[in-house]
């Protein structure tokens, strides 16, 4: 009863947080050492420290799938953005964070599905704007959209959605975040090109399903990564599968287990592909 009053309080200052405007989290600058822990004095490295990754090249970038609408990006020097973190509930059993070390943390919307940035460890710059801003040497910036009423994770009025978008490891990024509608002109423009785009494809609270396609085909992206979507570790009863959107899609490969996928600047494929991550259990 405890941790269900937890969550519901958690939830609850989230979206007054939203909708008041009040900022998650101060933009502060990740320390040196910030992705250490300190054990009787002696400072340790985090499973997700740079000690523990395995060696990456210039132009290399890991991207790891943790559920809903949250990757983990990891460029090749070490720098770490964390996309909309989540917090778990009785429908979303993906696992949390826990404190994972990041450099910087975006977030899309003020629904506690894409900005619980309490689980999150170290001294993260929190990125929910629309103005660009330099953060670790990787210029970000915003795009205005909207997206649907949530009525499955907290009942959250359609509202303001930030599309992010950032270049690492030469690559283009961009993360749709809750978008609820086809992308304007304008706002297709504004985003530009696309390496790789994240995009919900759940077709509830976020694009309908049948958007997903015009969405993809107004920005072009090389790579597609599908999120937001019902599994077994997300329950929404009404929502679409990464199967229901893979039927019938050509160049689409499906990665069971644990998402993690390296991609390189210098490989990215001349024809759309779809890559299905899987996320950790």
């Amino acid at each position: 009863m405890a941790k269900n009053s937890r969550r519901i309080f958690v939830k609850q200052l989230t979206t007054l947080a939203a909708v008041s405007g009040v900022p998650l989290s101060p933009a502060k600058r990740a320390g040196k050492g910030s992705e250490k822990g300190n054990i009787n004095g002696t400072k340790v490295p985090t499973i997700g420290s740079q000690e523990y990754a395995p060696p990456m090249s210039p132009g290399e970038l890991k991207i790891d799938y943790r559920g809903m609408s949250c990757f983990i990006i990891t460029a090749s020097n070490g720098t770490r953005i964390i996309t909309d973190p989540f917090c778990a509930d009785d429908y979303i059993l993906h696992p949390e964070l826990e404190k994972e070390a990041a450099n910087v943390v975006t977030v899309s919307c003020g629904n506690y599905a894409h900005c619980y940035v309490w689980a999150i460890g170290g001294m993260p710059y929190i990125f929910k704007r629309i103005a660009p801003a330099e953060i670790e040497g990787i210029r970000f910036r915003g795009v205005a959209t909207r997206h649907l009423e949530m009525k499955e994770v907290g009942s959250t009025r359609p509202d303001l959605n930030i599309v992010v978008c950032f270049e690492v490891e030469g690559m283009k990024i961009c993360h749709l975040g809750a978008l609820g509608h086809r992308l304007s002109d304008e706002q297709a423009k504004e985003i530009g090109m696309v390496d790789i785009l994240m995009t919900p494809v759940g077709g509830v609270s976020t694009l309908p399903l049948k958007e997903v396609d015009m969405v993809c085909d107004q920005l072009n992206p090389k790579i597609i990564l599908p999120m937001h979507f019902r599994s077994e570790r997300c329950t929404y009863s009404s929502w679409a599968t990464v199967d229901d959107f893979l039927k019938s899609k050509k160049n689409a490969l499906k990665f069971r287990g644990f998402g993690v996928k390296t991609f390189k600047s210098a490989n990215l494929p001349s024809e759309r592909q779809i890559v299905a991550l899987g996320y950790p259990h």
